[in-house]
């Protein structure tokens, strides 16, 4: 239940946001220019698809090929998220140049199973988070 109330928060925010003209809804701690339009949208398509570490469920499988280096980290490792902002995007490559596949709030937990090169962290289920807005503590 408290999961379904997180996921309902971010689409009310993001809404809100859009019907305010505001441009900053939904952008990352490393923006990328993301309009509150494009947020709604993203938003929407992840609790349809059941976002990752938000809605218990299924999500399905991330078919992005793995072209980069990922060291493992073995056992699994819980983690959790620290984010200023409104949300941490998940997305299928460890770049913001891949898609956003779903949202994940401040002192979420998320379980990685390897880091990139370049500081990004493998969820279990193959998806990715930018390692400064996690750590170990909560």
């Amino acid at each position: 239940m408290r999961i379904v109330t997180i996921c309902s928060m971010v689409i009310v925010i993001s809404v809100s946001a859009a019907a305010c003209g505001s441009k900053k809804a939904g952008t990352e701690s490393s923006s990328t220019g993301t309009t509150a339009a494009q947020m709604t949208e993203a938003t929407t398509v992840a609790t349809t698809t059941q976002s990752v570490a938000a809605i218990s469920g299924t999500i399905a499988a991330n078919t992005e090929p793995v072209t980069w280096v990922e060291n493992a980290i073995d056992p699994a490792k819980v983690m959790y998220v620290h984010v200023a902002s409104d949300f941490l995007r998940v997305r299928t490559g460890p770049d913001t140049t891949y898609p956003q596949i779903s949202a994940l709030t401040n002192g979420m937990t998320i379980t990685v199973i390897a880091k990139t090169e370049n500081n990004w962290y493998k969820l279990q289920d193959g998806y990715y988070v930018f390692g400064d807005f996690v750590s170990e503590t909560a």
